[in-house]
């Protein structure tokens, strides 16, 4: 059992070796030159940017025998008995991090060290003492015995008592660039004989997200598999989705190829994906393409004010995501609003309309669009609105939205779409996406049937942008106050009109709970 996993193996074990930290590492070593070391410090900073590793070399250095321009020299009785020298303590304060543990720490620092200059405490994940320990760690940093030295790690600098910050020498921990682990793993890779591809370094240094023991906990994960690391492998090991996939995805935007969007689209809810991570992952590639074009200037499908509008979109998609809906639906209606609907379309889909439209023929009398219509609706759904009804007809979306036969199209649209009023025979419905309004007006005759096969009831419908509800809720609130009589109008214009009086304003819309949706 001599296998080290590589991000120990490498870790490193001298001020040279640490990466992407250099003002960090200087100032240090000028500390040990000059001895002008302090009796606390405190490393803040991401997972896996080095700052236990230079707290333990840092720890070297102070007790060195023979330091070598700040560094240790590594070859002395106290560097080369590092690992088991009892003035050494490392306290991993997230399983020790209560009053008692640090008292213990406070009974042992009066005693002088046993082999060398300095006892070091290095306690890890810091922020996670009890404010009893942080008092208790408080009174030895205001008067610490010459010998020792606390330096606490954290990657939560912000839960750090400002009283505990001030008494520290604090440094902040940069994420580590992407080409500087892109070099480090390239190193890595050629001393372990790992075959790997160029664009394969690339993405494990972008999944690593600054930090190096992520990237090399990736790579050491991956070069077990045997065969050469390939963005492929990446993707199909981890279940990521890389720059390239992210790109070629973009791609069919700016090219308004939407068939190959589909396609691919598919492709990726296919492979199940951890949709937060996709989101990220466009968001992250939308941003250097608006930063591309700003700085370029040059003309793009996708204008630098619809990158900013779709970074907007997505990372607000990751805030409204409901258990019944799914997530991928949203993300897919959100991209395909960037396509440009004016150019000519292509002749499959022109074939596949004319099919609808022929199939839809005998209720072409049927304008959706049609402003009349609309206002008809929306004052029929009015005229007998129940709060009773609008909470029957909620559970009834939810009811088929949780049947897995619905898919596509409708399934789509549905998910994006919540009932704000009901009567019994008549919906209206808004759209989170105001662009699924009009698609879902032409698909309202199929969602209608839907409804009357699934839960066995005929309703009639319309969907309005959220703008045009509240204008509609307005209106009706103010009739209502003002005693205007609603009447039921038949959508055949040539009958006599039905009239029903108008329900009180309780009775649609609990008011004093302002269950208005």
């Amino acid at each position: 059992m001599n296998y080290k996993v590589l991000y120990r193996k490498y870790r490193p074990d001298s001020f040279e070796n640490v990466v992407g930290q250099d003002y960090i590492i200087t100032i240090l070593k000028n500390s040990i030159i000059n001895k002008t070391i302090s009796h606390a410090y405190l490393f803040s900073g991401s997972r896996g940017t080095g700052k236990t590793s230079t707290a333990k070399i840092l720890a070297k250095a102070v007790n060195c025998l023979n330091p070598e321009n700040g560094s240790p020299c590594g070859k002395c009785e106290f560097c080369l008995n590092f690992k088991d020298n009892p003035d050494i303590v490392e306290i991993d304060a997230a399983s020790n991090r209560g009053v008692n543990e640090v008292r213990t720490i406070i009974d042992n620092v009066k005693y002088t060290p046993t082999n060398g200059k300095y006892k070091v405490y290095i306690v890890d994940e810091a922020h996670m003492l009890t404010d009893e320990a942080f008092n208790a760690l408080l009174l030895t940093l205001e008067e610490p015995p010459a010998h020792v030295i606390f330096i606490l790690a954290t990657t939560n600098v912000e839960s750090i008592p400002i009283t505990i910050l001030s008494r520290c020498q604090r440094f902040d921990f940069q994420k580590i660039k992407i080409e500087e682990i892109e070099k480090e793993i390239n190193n890595i890779c050629q001393k372990e004989s790992i075959k790997i591809t160029s664009e394969a370094v690339s993405e494990i240094a972008y999944l690593s997200e600054g930090g190096m023991r992520d990237a090399l906990s990736l790579l050491d994960q991956l070069s077990k598999n045997g065969s050469e690391i390939t963005l492929d492998l990446i993707e199909n090991e981890i279940k990521t989705v890389s720059q390239r996939t992210i790109k070629k995805l973009i791609d069919t935007i700016e090219n308004n190829d939407i068939e190959q969007f589909l396609i691919k689209y598919k492709e990726l809810e296919n492979r199940a994906v951890n949709y937060k991570n996709l989101v990220k992952n466009i968001i992250d590639y939308i941003s250097k393409k608006a930063l591309q074009i700003k700085k370029t200037g040059k003309i793009h499908h996708l204008t630098f004010e619809d990158c900013k509008n779709l970074i907007l979109e997505l990372s607000d998609s990751l805030l409204k995501i409901s258990i019944n809906v799914n997530s991928f639906t949203i993300l897919e209606m959100i991209l395909l609003k960037y396509f440009d609907n004016n150019i000519i379309k292509d002749e499959k889909i022109i074939k596949e309309e004319i099919v609808q439209q022929n199939a839809n023929a005998e209720e072409k009398d049927l304008n959706i669009n049609n402003d009349e219509l609309k206002k008809i609706r929306i004052n029929n759904c009015f005229v007998n609105a129940k709060k009773s009804s609008l909470e029957i007809a909620k559970k009834e979306l939810t009811n088929i939205l949780d049947d897995d036969k619905i898919e596509g199209k409708i399934r789509t649209l549905l998910s994006d779409s919540t009932v704000v009023a009901s009567s019994e025979t008549n919906l209206i419905l808004t759209c989170f996406n105001s662009h699924n309004v009009n698609n879902a007006n032409k698909e309202l005759l199929n969602i209608e049937k839907l409804f009357a096969k699934i839960v066995q009831k005929k309703y009639k419908m319309i969907f309005l942008t959220n703008e045009e509800w509240n204008l509609e809720k307005e209106k009706y609130i103010k009739n209502i106050k003002n005693n205007v009589k609603y009447e039921y109008i038949n959508e055949n214009l040539d009958n006599e009109n039905v009239k029903e009086d108008l329900p009180k304003i309780n009775e649609v819309f609990d008011v004093s709970k302002v269950e208005i949706i």
